[in-house]
């Protein structure tokens, strides 16, 4: 039968939390549930690191719940023998529960600054909530309350996270951003703080995807003037329906700009706008659209600069005129959103350089609006000429005018 296990810890050199009736509170949940028969909630107070492996070798639970203070990278508060603050490191926690694994699915850490525990956890536990920032006290156990509600009637832990910020939000409450929900590295994985937005976003996006292509320019930042590009990017691409979209996690681009991955539908990238409460789909950006379609470029290129959005990254290849040019030229990987690729070159002296540099010397992709030139008679190894934007979101000046 799935147990849950409570822990929890406030030594006697930190401030005081009322634990006591955050635990009382949560088997009220379970004893209101109609699913009662099926859990089992086991506690250990004031615990030590030695009582915590005990109990996971005694319940072997399906969750485990830490209430207490957390020291963000320093480690959670766990009791020494006196009752004095002992912080653990996540890495040694995550070396405990990996022999659990095969039982415990879910971490939850009630505790401030948490989240960087749960970050290091969840390489070994499928779904960790953690708190990003400090957490008001109440706050903290509406949400724990609120979170089993939904556990223990049945729904994933995902929508279990939703639930308890959305109590937050209801009973006026604060912090109802503070929660992030985790996945295992071994999932796909997810950070996805509560947004207030994110059924909003769903219910616009359910209706992009189920409105034809030609229009769906409603939907959109730029609006019904798209119309006449969705007919030649869509062509004669078969529509179909989605059941549901789901949002998995959001990523904040700019102020009002966001990069939602999305299940469920035919693109797992999306990028909205969020003003005033009303999302739009920034489409241009979401397709990887280029100033001209990206076959055409390919196939005949174009001596006029164009504008294309890629995924890019640091290469070490050099082929055709850039051979031997390794001390002129960086070489940067290229690829457009159907994954085709091209080799792009910058010259080293250059403004373009420097920016590129900036966004790239960390090694990993980046998604990025360049310009771009052909410059050899090889039209997959085009010269950067410009970084228009460190992400996906550009307008040209045509289409802003």
């Amino acid at each position: 039968m799935p147990t849950v296990l409570i822990v929890s810890a406030s030594p006697l050199d930190q401030d005081r939390l009322r634990l006591g009736a955050e635990f009382r509170d949560i088997r009220h949940a379970l004893h209101r549930s109609r699913n009662r028969e099926d859990w089992i909630i086991e506690s250990n107070e004031a615990v030590t690191v030695d009582d915590l492996r005990r109990a996971l070798l005694d319940f072997r639970p399906t969750v485990v719940h830490f209430s207490g203070h957390g020291g963000g990278s320093d480690g959670l508060c766990f009791e020494d023998a006196a009752g004095k603050t002992n912080s653990i490191d996540a890495v040694h926690l995550a070396k405990l529960f990996h022999h659990f694994k095969d039982d415990l699915k879910c971490v939850v850490l009630n505790a401030c600054y948490s989240e960087v525990q749960g970050d290091v956890i969840r390489q070994e536990i499928d779904y960790v909530v953690g708190m990003s920032s400090a957490v008001d006290d109440n706050s903290a156990s509406r949400f724990a309350v609120a979170f089993y509600d939904a556990v223990f009637a049945g729904t994933d832990f995902r929508t279990a996270f939703d639930l308890g910020c959305t109590a937050l939000d209801l009973n006026k409450l604060p912090d109802a951003d503070v929660p992030i929900f985790m996945t295992g590295s071994h999932l796909a994985p997810t950070v996805l703080s509560y947004s207030a937005h994110i059924p909003e976003i769903e219910r616009i996006l359910y209706s992009y995807f189920n409105t034809s292509f030609n229009d769906r320019a409603r939907f959109t930042t730029t609006g019904e003037s798209l119309r006449p590009i969705f007919e030649k990017y869509y062509g004669e691409k078969m529509h179909r329906n989605v059941k549901k979209v789901c949002v998995i996690s959001m990523k904040s681009i700019t102020d009002e700009q966001w990069l939602i991955e999305v299940a469920g539908t035919e693109s797992r990238f999306i990028y909205v706008r969020i003003r005033n409460r009303s999302v739009l789909i920034e489409w241009e950006a979401s397709v990887g659209l280029w100033s001209i379609p990206i076959k055409t470029y390919l196939a005949l290129g174009s001596m006029e600069p164009v504008v294309a959005r890629v995924s890019a990254d640091l290469a070490t290849y050099y082929n055709y005129d850039f051979r031997n040019q390794e001390h002129r030229f960086q070489s940067i990987n290229l690829h457009t959103e159907d994954r085709q690729s091209l080799y792009g070159y910058v010259e080293r002296q250059s403004k373009v350089y420097g920016e590129l540099m900036d966004i790239l010397s960390d090694g990993n992709e980046h998604r990025i609006t360049l310009k771009i030139i052909q410059a050899t008679n090889q039209t997959d190894m085009p010269l950067i000429i410009e970084v228009l934007s460190r992400t996906w979101i550009y307008s040209q000046p045509e289409e802003s005018a």
